[in-house]
C-alpha cells in the first residue's frame, strides 16, 4: 500500500490526505447527528409527555382537596353569603378537575388508557355524590349531607385520590425509566464517539505519516542535492525514483547534474587545450549543450575561431612585413636619390608659377574694370528703361482722356438733335400762330441751322478724335515694343555684368591660389630636402622591422592554427 501511494501524484496524495479526515468527519456528524437525534426524542418524551402528565396529576390531586374543602365549607357555612361563595368556588373547582382531565387526556398512550378510564369513573361518581349533597343542602338537610361528605364521599374521595396518585406514579417511573435510558445513550454515544474519533485520528496519522514521508524524503534529498550542486559540487547521486512528481523532479535533477558535469569537463578540455596553444580543439559533446547551453558552446568556438585568425593574420602579417620592410629598404635608397632630382625640378617650377601668377593678376584687374564699366551701362539703361516707362503710361493717359472728349462729343451731338427737332417743333407751331409767329418762326430757322452747325461740328471733331486714338494705340504699342527691346537690352547687360563679375572674382581667387601654390612649391622644396634625409634612416629602420618580424614569426609557429 505504501509503495502504491509512493507512486501517486502529490495532488492525489493530498486528496487521499483530504479525504480520510473528510470521511472521519462524516462518520463522526453521522453518529453524533443520530445519537443526538435519539437523545432529542427521550428529552422531548419526557418534557412533552412524562413530566406534563406528573404535573397534572399533581394538580388535579390539589384540586380535589380543594373540592373536599369547599364542601365541607358550603355544609359549615354560618350565613347565605358564605354558603353561596363557598358553592361558587366548588364549581370553579370542579370545572378546573374538567379542564385538567381533559388535559390530561391528551398526554396519555395506551398504557395509561386505564389509569384515565379509572380516573374519570370514580371522578364521574365522586361528582353524582356531590350534586347530591348539594340538592340536599339546599333542601336545608345538612345532616344527610354531611353524612354523605363523611362516608360515601370519603372512600370515593381516598379512591380518585389514590387513582391521582397511580397516574403520578406511572408518569414518574416512566420519566425516571426515559432518564435512565437517556444517560445510558449519552454514555454510550460518548464511549462509540471516543472510539471513532480515536479511530479516525489513527488513520489519519497513519495516512499522514505515508504521506508526508512520501512528499519529505525526496524533497530532502532533492534539497541537499540542489545545495551541493549550488556549492559547486557536481559528485551527488539521487536515488529517489517515483512516478509522481517528484519522481520526475528527481529524474529531471539527475539529468541536469550529468549534463553540468559533461559540459565542465568539456569546457576544462577546451580551455587546457587552447592554453597549450592548440586552437583545433572543439567540443565531444555536442549533444548535451541544449536550450540555454547551446550559446557557452558558440561562445567557446567563437572564442577559438577568432583566435585562430588573429593568430593565422599574425604570421600571415609577419611574413608580408618581412618581405614589406625589405621593400621599404630599397625604396628608401631610391627615394633618397629621387627627392634630389624633385628638389631641383621644384625650383624651376616655382619660377615658372611666380610668372604665371603676375599674369593671373593683370588678368584679375582687367576684369575688374570691365566689371566696373559694366555695371555704370546696366545702371544707364535702367534709367532709360523708367522714362520709357513713365513716357508710356502718359500716353495712356492721353488715350484716356481722348475716350471721355469721345464721350462729350456724343453729348452734343444728342443736344444738337433734341435741338433740331425742338426747332422743327417751333416752325410748325409759328405756322399754326399765322402772322403772330412769323418771328417766332424766324427764331425757330435760326435755331435749326445752329443745331444743324453744331451737329456738323461735332461730327468733325469726332473724326478727328478717333484719328488721334488711332494714331496714340500705334504710339502705345511701338513705345511697347521699345520698352520690350530696352527691357531685353538692361537684362543682357545685367547678364553680361554678372559673367564679368564671376570672371573677376575667378581671376583673384587664381591669383590668391596660384599665391598659395608658390607657397606650397616652397615648402614642398623644402621637404624634399628633408625627405631625402629621412630616407636614409628608413633604410636603416626597415632592417631593424625585418629583423623583429622574423622573431614575431617563429613565436606564431608554436601554436596549432586551423588553416582557413
Amino acid at each position: 500500500m505504501i509503495h502504491c501511494i509512493r507512486n501517486l501524484k502529490i495532488r492525489l496524495k493530498l486528496y487521499i490526505l483530504i479525504g480520510v479526515a473528510l470521511i472521519g468527519m462524516f462518520i463522526i456528524g453521522g453518529m453524533s447527528f443520530s445519537l443526538m437525534g435519539r437523545m432529542n426524542d427521550m428529552t422531548s418524551d419526557i418534557t412533552k409527555s412524562w413530566l406534563p402528565s406528573i404535573d397534572t396529576g399533581r394538580e388535579l390531586t390539589a384540586t380535589l382537596s380543594n373540592i373536599r374543602l369547599n364542601e365541607l365549607g358550603y355544609l359549615t357555612a354560618i350565613s347565605d353569603d358564605v354558603r353561596e361563595s363557598s358553592l361558587q368556588y366548588l364549581q370553579k373547582e370542579k370545572e378546573d378537575m374538567d379542564t385538567l382531565l381533559a388535559t390530561y387526556a391528551k398526554l396519555i398512550d395506551k398504557e395509561e388508557k386505564a389509569f384515565y378510564d379509572n380516573a374519570m369513573n370514580l371522578w364521574a361518581q365522586y361528582n353524582e355524590a356531590d350534586e347530591e349533597i348539594i340538592a340536599l343542602a339546599r333542601q336545608g338537610r345538612i345532616e344527610e349531607a354531611r353524612a354523605i361528605l363523611e362516608g360515601e364521599c370519603v372512600d370515593l374521595y381516598n379512591s380518585l385520590n389514590g387513582a391521582f396518585n397511580d397516574i403520578i406514579d406511572y408518569n414518574a417511573e416512566g420519566s425516571n425509566t426515559a432518564t435512565e435510558e437517556s444517560s445510558c445513550l449519552y454514555k454510550t454515544a460518548i464511549c462509540i464517539m471516543a472510539v471513532v474519533i480515536v479511530a479516525v485520528i489513527l488513520v489519519g496519522i497513519f495516512f499522514s505519516f505515508v504521506v508526508i514521508r512520501a512528499i519529505k524524503i525526496p524533497i530532502s534529498e532533492i534539497e541537499n542535492a540542489a545545495i551541493k550542486m549550488a556549492e559547486g559540487d557536481l559528485d551527488v547521486e539521487i536515488s529517489y525514483t517515483a512516478k509522481d512528481e517528484l519522481g520526475i523532479l528527481a529524474d529531471q535533477v539527475r539529468r541536469l547534474i550529468h549534463k553540468l558535469r559533461a559540459i565542465i569537463d568539456d569546457e576544462n578540455r577546451f580551455l587546457a587545450q587552447m592554453a597549450d596553444g592548440d586552437f583545433t580543439v572543439d567540443s565531444d559533446c555536442e549533444a548535451e549543450y541544449t536550450g540555454g547551453f547551446y550559446p557557452l558552446l558558440v561562445s567557446f568556438r567563437g572564442i577559438a575561431g577568432r583566435l585562430n585568425d588573429t593568430m593565422l593574420q599574425i604570421s600571415q602579417s609577419s611574413s608580408q612585413v618581412a618581405s614589406g620592410s625589405e621593400q621599404v629598404s630599397n625604396g628608401a635608397q631610391a627615394l633618397s636619390q629621387g627627392a634630389t632630382e624633385q628638389a631641383s625640378s621644384v625650383q624651376e617650377l616655382a619660377a615658372t608659377i611666380n610668372e604665371i601668377s603676375d599674369k593671373v593678376k593683370q588678368n584679375a584687374d582687367s576684369a575688374q574694370q570691365a566689371n566696373t564699366a559694366a555695371g555704370s551701362v546696366s545702371a544707364e539703361m535702367g534709367v532709360s528703361n523708367e522714362k520709357m516707362q513713365q513716357m508710356i503710361q502718359a500716353m495712356r493717359e492721353i488715350s484716356n482722356c481722348s475716350n471721355e472728349i469721345s464721350k462729350i462729343i456724343k453729348t452734343i451731338e444728342d443736344i444738337a438733335f433734341q435741338t433740331n427737332i425742338l426747332a422743327l417743333n417751333a416752325a410748325v407751331e409759328a405756322a399754326r400762330a399765322g402772322v403772330a409767329g412769323k418771328g417766332f418762326a424766324v427764331v425757330a430757322d435760326e435755331v435749326r441751322n445752329l443745331a444743324s452747325k453744331s451737329a456738323e461740328a461735332s461730327q468733325n471733331t469726332s473724326a478727328l478724335i478717333e484719328n488721334s486714338l488711332k494714331a496714340v494705340e500705334n504710339g502705345t504699342q511701338i513705345a511697347d515694343e521699345t520698352a520690350q527691346s530696352l527691357l531685353q537690352a538692361v537684362n543682357g547687360v545685367n547678364e553680361m555684368t554678372g559673367v564679368i563679375e564671376e570672371i573677376s572674382k575667378a581671376s583673384s581667387l587664381q591669383a590668391d591660389a596660384i599665391s598659395q601654390v608658390t607657397v606650397g612649391i616652397d615648402q614642398i622644396s623644402s621637404v624634399v630636402q628633408t625627405n631625402s634625409a629621412t630616407a636614409e634612416e628608413s633604410a636603416a629602420a626597415s632592417e631593424e622591422l625585418s629583423s623583429q618580424s622574423q622573431l614575431m614569426k617563429s613565436l606564431v609557429e608554436r601554436f596549432r592554427l586551423k588553416n582557413k
